[in-house]
C-alpha cells in the first residue's frame, strides 16, 4: 500500500492526503462529536468522546494546513531550481582551449 502512494507524483499524495484529512475531520466532527458524545450513556462516558472528536478535527485541519504549506513549498522550489538552471551556462573545455590559442 505504501509502494502505491509513494509511486504517485508529489500532487496526488497531496490530494489524497486532504481527501483523507476531510474524511478524518467528518468523522470527528460529525459521527463521534455530533452523534457519539450526545448519547444517553456512551460506554467510555461523554467526555472521552468529546475530546476524542475534537482531537480528530483538530488534527485534520492542521494535516490540512501542512500539506497545503508543503505543495506550496514544493511549487517555490521547483521554480526556484528552475531559475537557477536557466542561470548557469554550460561550457566546454575544447571551447576554451580554441579561445585561449586565439589570442
Amino acid at each position: 500500500m505504501i509502494k502505491y502512494f509513494m509511486s504517485k507524483s508529489i500532487k496526488q499524495r497531496g490530494l489524497i492526503g486532504i481527501l483523507f484529512c476531510i474524511f478524518l475531520f467528518a468523522f470527528g466532527y460529525f459521527f463521534v462529536l455530533n452523534y457519539v458524545s450526545i448519547l444517553e450513556d456512551p460506554p467510555l462516558g461523554n467526555t472521552v468522546y468529546i475530546l476524542l472528536g475534537s482531537t480528530f478535527s483538530i488534527v485534520s485541519i492542521v494535516g490540512i494546513l501542512v500539506i497545503l504549506k508543503y505543495l506550496y513549498d514544493y511549487k517555490k522550489k521547483k521554480e526556484r531550481k528552475e531559475r537557477r538552471r536557466k542561470k548557469h551556462k554550460l561550457f566546454y573545455l575544447k571551447d576554451l582551449k580554441k579561445n585561449n590559442e586565439s589570442l
